[in-house]
């Protein structure tokens, strides 16, 4: 009973006596292109989770690899697309639809197809690819796991999404961009973000073992479905991604869509699973094989947790938080000895201060514009020294004070400007966002 409760990853018995029917003519060439485009999907990409950069030491390797599609991608876009400027260039950026990666995507379905024409001339007596298609079944298994691992426990420990900083709180809804709206629609409400998290990782797991298989895809089709609609529907550049790991679950499922037809819809005795697998004749060879899976498995999910535990404590539970840490209303502003009155045509006067970051000051002004400074503290001399950007060398010093606990002083020059800046701090339990809370009984809605 132990055997049947939880399938290995490489089966123990020999495949079943009576081999199936030969595959149709369009099973093949579907089974020959779908291979070679998932495995070139699941090899070692930037913005991509691949199960070769989990082994150790497979880095050195896959930065040679991603290295030659660097250089691949923008020469198709330049000598075949004819682009030029950033498009063709790899930079530093958060999206995974630009560009150079809807080409490299188009550049897969291109080899694949290839691929598939030379197969199917090189090897087209061959009946079926049960094996082969057993460790391809692996391979998007395993590949689909740990990138629902991978996004699953950044929201299981909830560090993907964050309650709206400082900033957000203030800014009208309207600025936001789509994306942006969706993130902080998220991050206004922390158990929602564990269960999307855990229900990526029940996904994960189910699809390990070869009896849960179906069960695991069906799951993450609903989660990745769910993902995919988010990212085409608030414009998030994901697409091309959440898209691919949608196939893989479809991939996953669609052996058994006759089986689930027949149960759920027609009330049909459904036939038992194929849960072909790789086998390895020897006993040690099977034994090394099931050890091996344990200490992969195991060796990614402990990082996982691990990583996110410990981005857990660093925001929620112990954050290192400026000395000014907090979001401040200007009550009176004083340049150059003069007080000026908060009009809202103003784009000098502040009229908001806010400090959530270590490095940084945000000051927003009377017409609303933004002025982003660096800081360093001198704590021991009640000190924050102000520089524009990356520009270090030029700091402006200003002294800090604390009249009472709900007031702050600033006071020195900033550019060529003698300041002095009497700030009230805001009580964050006033944004309704934050203290509206949960409520299982409401008499009526409370749609604000």
């Amino acid at each position: 009973m132990a055997n049947a409760a939880v399938a290995p990853l490489i089966v123990t018995d020999p495949l079943p006596a009576q081999a199936p029917a030969s595959w149709s003519l369009a099973h093949r060439v579907s089974f020959r292109f779908l291979f070679s485009y998932f495995v070139l999907y699941a090899l070692p990409d930037s913005g991509r989770i691949s199960i070769l950069n989990v082994i150790p030491g497979a880095a050195f390797v896959s930065k040679q690899y991603i290295a030659m599609w660097h250089a691949l991608c923008p020469w198709v876009a330049i000598h075949v697309f004819h682009l030029s400027g950033q498009p063709t260039t790899y930079f530093i950026t958060g999206s995974g639809d630009t560009t150079l990666g809807y080409i490299q995507n188009l550049l897969f379905t291109a080899i694949a197809l290839l691929a598939t024409l030379v197969w199917s001339v090189a090897d087209y007596r061959r009946p079926n690819y049960r094996r082969l298609d057993a460790w391809l079944r692996i391979l998007v298994r395993y590949t689909l796991a740990f990138t629902l691992f991978g996004y699953g426990f950044a929201k299981v420990f909830p560090l993907q999404f964050g309650t709206p900083g400082f900033l957000r709180l203030i800014e009208p809804y309207g600025d936001f961009s789509p994306m942006g709206s969706l993130w902080w629609f998220m991050g206004a409400s922390l158990p929602y973000i564990v269960f999307s998290g855990a229900s990526e990782v029940l996904g994960g797991l189910l699809l390990l073992f070869r009896r849960t298989t179906t069960l695991g895809a069906l799951v993450s089709f609903v989660v990745m479905l769910n993902v995919a609609v988010l990212n085409y529907c608030y414009d998030v550049p994901v697409k091309l991604y959440s898209t691919n790991l949608l196939l893989m679950t479809v991939f996953l499922a669609a052996r058994d869509l006759r089986r689930l037809v027949d149960f759920f819809l027609l009330n049909r005795p459904a036939a038992p699973a194929d849960l072909t697998a790789p086998r390895f004749p020897r006993r040690w060879m099977r034994i090394a094989a099931m050890a091996f899976q344990a200490l992969f498995v195991g060796y990614y999910l402990f990082g996982q947790i691990k990583g996110g535990w410990a981005g857990y404590k660093a925001r929620y539970i112990d954050p290192q938080r400026p000395p000014l840490y907090g979001l401040y209303e200007v009550e009176a502003f004083v340049r150059n000895g003069q007080d000026l009155p908060p009009l809202t045509t103003d784009s000098t006067r502040w009229r908001k201060l806010v400090v959530q970051s270590q490095q940084a000051f945000n000051i927003k002004m009377m017409d609303d514009s933004m002025a982003n400074y660096g800081t360093e503290y001198d704590a021991a001399k009640n000190t924050v020294s102000l520089n524009v950007g990356s520009d270090k060398s030029k700091k402006y010093p200003l002294a800090w004070s604390r009249p009472d606990a709900d007031h702050l002083l600033l006071e020195g020059t900033l550019a060529k400007d003698a300041l002095s800046v009497r700030l009230r701090k805001i009580d964050l339990s006033t944004f309704r966002l934050l203290n509206r809370g949960y409520h299982w009984i409401n008499e009526f809605p409370f749609n604000r």
